[in-house]
């Protein structure tokens, strides 16, 4: 029995001896295993070590080598728009409320900032329906207006400031205010010498290249467009060049003109009169009033001005700020496009007659900043891909209030048949003349969450009706084709504002949210 305990207590000892040895053993080849993983390379001083947050005004995601980035972006704007004068309120232009833009964005870099991207699609109404007036008919007016449609895809590639390539739909190089993002634009649409004659569409789809020497002396850009407008694809096998270069003469100054800039734009194209047959863009006011209508009831059935021949555009810019509160900004735009005239059932295999759009316009705008510093979100006319640079420290949360006068005229003249073929005797041939007169005020809680209130008076001098009220008043005649919305109202509706306003007034607020 003795020697059966013995036995035991023998064999126990040894199992316990036995595993203490495995574990320490076990120790041992962890601990040399865990000397010999590669420690994680360390960040360079100054630069943050998450992989994710906020930096810089944008929110992003990136791999721990800083290969891949993601920045998610968006945009957000509420709209309220007013409008009020003789013969108004018979009109269909009414108060309401409506999604002007919504718009996720998923923007991003790969290869250590040598490839940029942006994704982005709009699910907002657009603008209102505002030009169907009593005594016309309802043409869908009523019904509801939302899709989606791409804006902003593109890549861009990176090699060095000075030189850059970027590929896709975007805005195109022409102007300042076209290049200025909606995000940030400092009223809330562009100005009637951007908005109705220099880019009527605004993008386009191409390529472009662009770069800024490094003193931010110079800026260039010069790109090939389809020339047809965001989200059409080429007619007519044909392309449209758009180039703009600014530069700022006093930027190693380091005085209160450092900003200053001067630029200039140009677009050439031509349109196949064979293939294209969309209309000519129609013309309108900020709170999306048209004034102008590029169709109309001519003599043989509803008749078309439609692009057609050389289309050239010059433009120049200018904007002077001084000091932290006060900036004046300026610019004209000269248009020549060549236009021909169809039937509607004809459009696209007969042409009427062949003539040409010409003419000017111009903005020049004040603005003063009573409560934080101008430029909240950079200065306008640049559109360059996003882009965090972690070396730099997050800058200080700051909210500014920004108020604005602007004073624009539009100055063009019609000829529909200036290069062959006979007027119709319903035509719409002459100049197109308005005026505008502006105030604004925007409220920058951040530079991501704004306020915005304007407030403008269209005039439209010496506009009538295109059908006199009676025998003794005079019909529309081709010293003044730009109606007032009075002008547009049925006779016996309010015949004396018909025949004899000649303004309107819009009062617009927005709710904008901007990342």
């Amino acid at each position: 029995m003795r020697v059966l305990m013995s036995s035991v207590v023998a064999i126990v000892s040894l199992l316990v001896t036995t595993q203490a040895l495995a574990a320490s053993a076990g120790s041992e080849e962890k601990l040399e295993e865990k000397a010999a993983e590669p420690k994680p390379e360390s960040k360079p001083e100054g630069e943050s070590a998450l992989q994710a947050g906020w930096h810089g005004g944008l929110f992003y995601l990136r791999d721990e080598k800083d290969d891949f980035r993601l920045y998610f972006q968006g945009r957000a704007q509420i709209d309220m728009f007013n409008y009020f004068g003789p013969g108004v309120a018979d009109t269909s232009l009414k108060s309401t409320m409506f999604l002007r833009r919504v718009r996720p964005e998923l923007t991003g870099e790969m290869l250590q900032g040598k490839i940029q991207w942006m994704l982005a699609g709009d699910w907002g109404m657009g603008n209102p329906a505002t030009d169907n007036p009593k005594g016309k008919t309802a043409g869908g007016a009523e019904t509801s207006r939302v899709t989606g449609v791409p804006t902003d895809v593109f890549v861009n590639w990176h090699p060095s400031g000075l030189l850059n390539l970027q590929v896709g739909q975007f805005d195109v190089p022409f102007t300042m205010e076209n290049r200025t993002s909606d995000k940030y634009l400092q009223f809330m649409e562009r100005s009637l010498a951007v908005r109705a004659l220099g880019v009527p569409t605004n993008k386009d789809i191409g390529a472009m290249v662009w770069g800024e020497t490094p003193s931010k002396l110079a800026f260039w850009s010069l790109g090939l467009f389809n020339g047809d407008g965001q989200n059409r694809p080429s007619v007519d096998n044909r392309a449209d060049w758009y180039g703009r270069f600014f530069f700022h003469p006093l930027a190693e100054s380091g005085g209160g003109l450092k900003d200053l800039q001067l630029g200039v734009s140009a677009h050439y194209g031509v349109r196949d009169r064979n293939y294209v047959y969309y209309d000519y863009p129609s013309m309108t006011t900020q709170g999306n009033f048209t004034f102008w209508s590029s169709s109309y009831a001519g003599s043989k059935g509803t008749t078309h001005v439609i692009p057609a021949g050389s289309q050239l555009a010059l433009a120049g810019e200018l904007r002077v700020p001084v000091g932290e509160h006060f900036d004046f900004t300026s610019e004209v735009v000269y248009i020549e496009n060549h236009t021909r005239e169809a039937v509607d059932t004809f459009a696209a295999t007969n042409s009427e007659r062949f003539g040409a759009m010409k003419g000017y316009a111009y903005y020049a705008q004040l603005g003063f900043w009573p409560l934080g510093g101008r430029d909240i979100n950079g200065a306008p006319g640049y559109e360059n891909p996003s882009h965090i640079d972690f070396k730099k420290k997050n800058p200080e949360i700051k909210n500014a209030l920004q108020l604005l006068v602007k004073w624009e005229q539009l100055n063009v003249d019609y000829q529909s048949a200036s290069t062959s073929g006979v007027a119709d005797p319903n035509a719409i041939d002459g100049k197109i003349k308005v005026n505008a007169f502006s105030f604004g005020a925007n409220y920058w809680m951040t530079k991501h969450l704004r306020l915005s209130l304007n407030y403008v008076l269209d005039m439209f001098p010496d506009s009538a009706p295109t059908k006199p009220s009676d025998a003794s008043t005079a019909p529309q005649s081709s010293d003044q084709r730009a109606v007032a919305p009075a002008q547009t109202l049925g006779k016996g509706i309010n015949d004396s504002a018909r025949d004899s306003a000649h303004v309107l007034h819009e009062v617009l607020f927005r709710l904008a949210v901007a990342l």
